[in-house]
Parts: structure tokens; sequence; C-alpha cells
């Protein structure tokens, strides 16, 4: 019995000082890349200044949208829950992980490190709790990677203004109708942000949706990346411009559901949506 006790007590013991050197480990590795070196996160990570004719010197900014759910008022509003999916290097943020008992990552609030000052170009809302709103004040975690890498994938709520461009005409609700996201940096151009596609993939993930969203998404178009030029500037300003249709699912009538498209063609379109999902374009 005492042997017993004696030997949970070294596994405790062992465990203890195992998670005290990987915390004290964390602590060491934070005091260096933030402290010690003056951290300044309102500042660009660019190793060099930024190219007058080329993007050789720009930030990769991977940029991904996953729709969790959306519904869309008659002006052609669109609202939704996403989760944005994006990534990029801070070389200020590189170490080497022997130096720290071989941690080669950690977590740490986004408020804390530089990110992209993305916006919605097509956005419906800029006050409390908009994208923007959420945008700069979340607080969700980054893993900071010994790399430089950091991976952020904030939940984040959007209104945006489906084809804010054109006058919108829905002779029957219930039809297919056009939308789009425009996602880019609201003041570095091309030359300081090079904005690329998460996994590659410049399609909305739509693998998280939920069942119960009031619309769907029924064809998407793809090649979301775009690059844009101004009359006054040479250089060129890139977004992520996700172009798709949308169709009620289902509406709420007298407290119960009435639905547009039958239980059985959603199960097949979620089905579908388990894949990279471009419907019927």
């Amino acid at each position: 019995m005492a042997a017993g006790m004696r030997r949970g007590f070294v596994l405790f013991l062992a465990f203890g000082i195992s998670c005290a050197t990987n915390e004290n480990e964390v602590s060491s590795l934070i005091d260096d890349l933030f402290e010690d070196s003056g951290y300044q996160k309102d500042v660009i990570p660019m190793l060099k200044p930024a190219d007058k004719t080329t993007n050789v010197n720009a930030i990769n900014i991977a940029v991904g949208l996953s729709m969790i759910s959306m519904d869309l008022d008659p002006a052609g509003v669109l609202s939704a829950t996403t989760w944005l999916r994006s990534s990029w290097s801070d070389f200020r943020l590189q170490w080497d992980p022997e130096q720290y008992g071989g941690l080669d990552n950690f977590k740490i609030p986004s408020s804390k490190i530089w990110k992209p000052d993305l916006s919605i170009y097509n956005a419906a809302d800029f006050g409390s709790g908009s994208f923007d709103d959420r945008y700069n004040l979340d607080q969700t975690n980054a893993v900071v990677y010994s790399t430089g890498k950091v991976l952020w994938i904030p939940p984040l709520p959007m209104k945006v203004n489906c084809n804010k461009d054109q006058v919108v005409v829905v002779k029957d609700k219930n039809d297919p109708q056009g939308c789009n996201i425009n996602i880019g940096s609201w003041t570095y151009d091309g030359f300081h942000l090079n904005m690329t596609a998460f996994d590659d993939e410049e399609y909305l993930e739509l693998s998280d949706m939920t069942k119960n969203s009031p619309y769907v998404v029924t064809s998407q178009k793809g090649d979301a990346v775009t690059t844009k030029y101004y009359p006054c500037c040479k250089e060129p300003y890139m977004s992520m411009n996700y172009r798709f249709d949308v169709q009620r699912a289902f509406a709420i009538q007298d407290g119960e559901k009435v639905f547009n498209k039958s239980p059985e063609d959603l199960e097949k379109l979620f089905e579908q949506y388990q894949t990279t999902f471009t419907g019927n374009n």
C-alpha cells in the first residue's frame, strides 16, 4: 500500500514538473519574442520595404471563409455566421525549438500580434457588432509556429449587400439569388499584401454549414482571388471576391418550418458540401 502510494506520488511529481517546465518554456519564449525584442504589433512584418513595381517583398496572406449559417432579407442583405480562415508569416515570431525544450508552437490572443487590416468591401454595416468591429476587437487565440507562421480562425458575423452595384429585383423570393462577399485589405496594396487562397481553395468552404440555415448555397463560381487597378495608382489592390447563388431552404410560419426545398434535397446538398462544392454554375 505504502509502496503504491510512493509510486503514485512520484508519477504525480514528475507530471507536475513536466507541466511546470512546459509553462516556463512558454513564458520564457513569449518574454523573448515580445518583451525583450520590443515587438510592435502595429507594424507590418515586412523584411524589406515594398518594391515599387512588383510584389517580390510582399507578405503572403492566405484567406478563406467557412460559412456556418446565412439568411437573406428582401433588400438583398445577406447576414451570415462565418469562420474567417487566415494565415501569414511574421519573421519576428521565429525561434529555435531546441532552445525552448522542443516547443514548436504556442497560442496567444490575436490582439497581441500584428494581423492584416481585412475588411468587407460590400459590407452592409460598420457599427458595433459588425464584421469590422468584431475583427478589430477579437480576442480569439492565434496559433504561432516556430517558423513564424501564424494561423488565425476567428468566428465572425457579417452583413453584406449582395451585388451592390445592381438594383435587386426579386420576382419570387424562393428562387436562387446571386450574391458576393468581397474581402481585402483596407489600406495595403498588392505590393505590401499578396492575397492568396487558404488551402488553395478559391471557393466558400461549406462543410461546417448547419442544416438549420434558412438559406443555402446552390452554386458558386470560384476564382475568388481578384486583382484591381485604379486610375490614380499603379499598385494593384487584391481581394477575395466570393461569388455564389443562395436559395431559401425554409421559412418560419406560425412557429413552424415551411420548406422551400425538400428535406431529402437538402440532405443531398449538404452531402455535396463535404467536398469542394460548385453546384450548377
